[in-house]
């Protein structure tokens, strides 16, 4: 019994575009559900590293409001014990 390897070309090309489409595709949905522009930094390194670094001022604000709240009532225990 011999062995025999059969390439077909054809479906070899069709099946590596089928597999880049359904790629894109995935990505495309990605972005759609995630209601963002960049999901990814493979999409836009630089928006990516913007949108990184606005979060995190974001979250640096919010926690400064926090902090500034609780100095607030901080000093407002002390005058009332003055």
């Amino acid at each position: 019994m011999a062995l025999n390897i059969i390439s077909n070309y054809a479906a070899n090309v069709a099946h590596r575009n089928l597999s880049a489409s359904d790629e894109m595709a995935t990505r495309s949905l990605s972005k759609l559900s995630s209601g963002t522009r960049v999901v990814s930094a493979r999409d836009d390194a630089a928006s990516m590293a913007i949108g990184a670094r606005l979060n995190a001022t974001t979250q640096a604000l919010k926690t400064a409001t926090v902090n500034v709240g609780q100095a607030n009532s901080m000093l407002q225990i002390a005058d009332g014990g003055m």
